[in-house]
């Protein structure tokens, strides 16, 4: 689209935002639900700016409108929008705050949607408002919307159940444990308002996002009442048992009646503002907590990991296939959407297959150095030759999910990519091999992949891992490896180690497997299980940056996927693997 068309539309929200009497409107880049993914009717922040990644904030005002987001995307928020219409962010460098007031605003009142904001990110911004000089107010009218003509309507579509036996726990088994939780913490009840928290308890699924398999949907658990699902009794209907009552959102209010003078927990950090006000309404005690949710099902029984290593093998065979297909073809005529949508062809041929995980990052050259570059077909690049092709890629199956990023060459590498890559991998190595006492936060580990890297001068701006969710978010609190990593690292837990280089202008380097916290065998320690079956490149490996130590790492790891998926390939691709997992 032209940047005609985009400034069409932030004129059309300046005259809504006239006609409702507000001054500014906050646009962010969420639903009810606040994953990372939203259905196509609630990307408001890219429909208003033309900015498609998956997280940021707009603020338009009646002369200017600037856009925020972090490290990630601060080469495609310049990209993607028009510079004489917005001003482009990147946090923490500048924070919200920190830019209002520099433009010395005073008196004027903000507006925001009530139902996609959470009441902590509310209170966030209406201190950080004040602050300013400025008000925030709670609005139940969007204005996008109202300019919003062909706004797409996403479908009902029905839940599926999760087998017992992929799950790993029955849902009796997963509702005891939420109730002695709750026993824990004083209370009577809770709401959940995480989509994923409540699909991972009732072990139900569902298709209303295109990469993250969950049913969107709030539910409300009482110790002695049981688990209500808040959503549409017709998608909920195929999973419905005796665990479970279906009841629509809307009669939230009926249902917090009987349990006025009750000690109700929510978790402010995902409850939408519009829901908080119906529960503070109600006569119920407020207990603020995370949600109980979220610990639980970040670490996984050994069904669940076991789903994700039958994941990965099969996942192994589709990158194996596609990347000797990349060795055997001639792709510098070819697009990066093309050869994202051959990956995906070869992923989607496995019956155990549902979606991809996650859109794929398929980046060429100067591309490959924006983090979370999208190639959109018709806008996308032509492969380049003697440069560096960065792929991040990752599906959910049956019964596991899976995020892989690997740095291809195309042609031939000079020593800065040589350098560049191998400290990368030195910094992946680190983490993988780490042996740390319980107890070892994320960002003590964000050190540690790092350190290899910023020995040789060069560094990266997203962080170095996030948890992973079986058959859910590929995106997984609360845990991170990253500088703000507050959460203890514990066993069960899945994570990716995705360090990286970034030269803008000409190519980015990822290298990132999946990894799981185990106990290790000395007592009070835990060390990683690597998941992830694919083969590094060898050709962009400088073996004189390399210890032994980390030599003997690379060709163990090559000789397990070889092992682990060699039998499972095509007769041309078994020659090729051998090859590209030959020892250094």
């Amino acid at each position: 689209m032209t940047a005609q068309i985009f400034n069409q539309r932030l004129q059309a929200l300046r005259a809504q935002m006239d006609a409702h009497d507000i001054d500014g409107w906050v646009i962010g880049r969420e639903d009810m639900y606040q994953g990372e993914e939203v259905p196509a009717g609630d990307e408001r922040l890219a429909y208003v700016s033309g900015f498609t990644g998956s997280a940021g904030t707009a603020i338009v005002l009646a002369d200017r409108a600037a856009l925020f987001s972090d490290g990630r995307y601060s080469l495609q928020m310049e990209k993607q929008t028009d510079a004489d219409a917005w001003s482009c962010h990147t946090m923490p460098d500048v924070e919200i705050g920190a830019w209002l007031k520099t433009q010395k605003l005073s008196g004027l009142k903000i507006g925001v949607d009530a139902r996609l904001i959470t009441l902590s990110a509310f209170d966030r911004l209406s201190a950080t408002m004040r602050e300013a000089g400025l008000s925030l107010q709670a609005m139940m009218q969007n204005p996008v919307d109202m300019i919003w003509q062909d706004r797409p309507i996403s479908e009902a579509k029905p839940a599926f159940a999760m087998a017992d036996e992929i799950a790993g726990e029955t849902i009796a088994s997963k509702l005891d444990r939420l109730t002695d939780r709750l026993t824990d913490f004083g209370c009577d009840a809770v709401l959940l308002s995480r989509a994923d928290a409540v699909n991972w308890l009732a072990n139900i699924r569902g298709y209303d996002l295109a990469c993250t398999p969950v049913t969107l949907a709030f539910a409300l658990f009482h110790r002695e009442n049981g688990l209500i699902i808040l959503s549409d009794r017709q998608r909920i209907l195929p999973v419905l048992n005796e665990h479970m009552a279906v009841v629509p959102l809307e009669q939230l209010d009926e249902l917090l009646v009987p349990l006025a003078g009750c000690d109700f927990m929510i978790d402010p950090a995902s409850l939408p503002k519009a829901l908080y006000d119906v529960i503070s309404d109600s006569g119920v005690n407020v207990v603020t907590s995370p949600c109980p949710v979220t610990k639980m099902k970040a670490q996984k029984n050994l069904a669940e990991l076991d789903g994700f290593r039958k994941a990965h093998q099969i996942d192994g065979v589709a990158m194996a296939e596609f990347l000797c297909w990349l060795d055997h073809t001639d792709v510098t005529q070819m697009r990066e959407s093309a050869l994202a949508d051959k990956l995906l062809s070869i992923r989607a041929g496995h019956p155990d297959f549902i979606a991809s995980s996650f859109e794929t990052i398929s980046g060429s050259g100067a591309n490959g150095a924006i983090v979370h570059y999208r190639a959109v077909a018709g806008q996308d690049s032509v492969i380049q030759n003697d440069s560096l092709y960065l792929l991040d890629s990752g599906a959910h199956y049956r019964f596991g999910t899976t995020d892989i990023t690997r740095t291809i060459l195309i042609g031939e590498a000079d020593a800065e990519m040589r350098h560049a890559f191998t400290a990368v991998l030195q910094g992946h190595i680190a983490l993988a091999r780490a042996h740390v006492p319980l107890g070892t936060t994320g960002r003590q580990l964000d050190t540690i992949a790092r350190t290899p890297i910023w020995s040789v001068g060069l560094d990266y701006a997203h962080g170095t891992g996030h948890g992973v969710g079986h058959v859910l978010s590929v995106h997984e609190g609360p845990a991170s490896i990253s500088k703000r990593g507050s959460v203890s690292i514990s066993a069960g837990m899945v994570l990716s180690n995705e360090p990286g280089y970034y030269k803008a202008g000409s190519w980015g380097i990822r290298i990132e497997n999946l990894i799981a916290a185990k106990v290790a065998s000395q007592d009070g320690f835990i060390e990683f299980e690597t998941l992830t079956m694919a083969p590094i490149d060898r050709r962009l490996i400088d073996k004189t940056m390399l210890s032994e130590a980390d030599t003997v790492w690379v060709d163990i790891y090559h000789q397990w996927v070889l092992s682990k998926i060699g039998s499972d390939v095509s007769p041309q691709c078994q020659a090729w693997l051998i090859k590209a997992c030959a020892p250094l």
